[in-house]
C-alpha cells in the first residue's frame, strides 16, 4: 500500500511507465507490485477502476432521472421561466419543440 500511495498516477492512462511522487522511475520489482495490486487496493488510494457494470448502471440512472425531470419540466414550463436566463429559455424552447411530439409521454397521468 505504501508504494501505491507514493505513485504518481497523473501520467497518461495508456502509459506503462510509473513514477514515484518525487519523479523517480519505478524499478522492475515496483512495476510488478503495481501490476499485481487488487482493485480494492487501487480504490483505497482513490483510483477510479473501470467497471462496465457501473457505467451501465450510471447510464440507466441518468436516463431515468432525465425522464423524471422531463415529466415535470414539460408540464410546468411557466413555473420554470422565472428561474431561467434568457439564453436557457431560448434553448429550452428549442429543445421543447424537438421533443414536442412526445410531450404526452411526459405528461402527468392518473395512477
Amino acid at each position: 500500500m505504501a508504494l501505491l500511495f507514493d505513485t504518481d498516477f497523473s501520467h497518461p492512462p495508456d502509459s506503462l511507465v510509473h513514477r514515484h511522487l518525487d519523479g523517480r522511475l519505478f524499478t522492475a520489482e515496483e512495476q510488478a507490485i503495481l501490476r499485481d495490486a487488487t482493485a480494492e487496493e487501487l480504490q483505497a488510494v482513490g483510483l477510479h477502476i473501470h467497471s462496465p457494470e457501473a457505467e451501465v448502471e450510471a447510464e440507466v440512472a441518468t436516463r431515468e432521472m432525465l425522464e423524471l425531470i422531463l415529466k415535470y419540466a414539460v408540464s410546468h414550463h411557466e413555473a420554470l421561466v422565472p428561474f431561467m436566463t434568457h439564453e436557457d429559455l431560448m434553448e429550452y424552447d428549442r429543445l421543447a419543440l424537438t421533443i414536442g411530439a412526445n410531450a404526452d409521454r411526459y405528461a402527468p397521468h392518473e395512477d
